[in-house]
């Protein structure tokens, strides 16, 4: 496990979307200089998170469904601390 952290992290939840608002933010905060771990409940996360690093933000993905505590604790546990959610 490789927990990231650059100055602030924010926390995206719902950003499987290419054209959702989720990946949007993220890519605002991105852009804004913060690292960003974004959230989905489905593997399309992964591929939001390579589209925003191939554009040079420093992005991970966790797949999580946030209504199941095992996979809050997992994803609290990959990201390390957060100053920052948007759900």
């Amino acid at each position: 496990m490789t927990v990231f952290r650059k100055s602030r992290t924010a926390l995206v939840t719902g950003a499987g979307a290419a054209d959702g608002i989720g990946v949007a933010v993220a890519r605002a905060l991105g852009e804004a200089g913060l690292a960003v771990a974004i959230t989905a409940s489905s593997q399309r996360v992964e591929q939001r998170a390579e589209e925003l690093r191939a554009d040079g933000l420093d992005v991970r993905a966790v797949v999580a469904d946030l209504t199941r505590s095992a996979d809050v604790e997992r994803l609290c546990s990959e990201v390390g601390e957060i100053d920052i959610l948007v759900n």
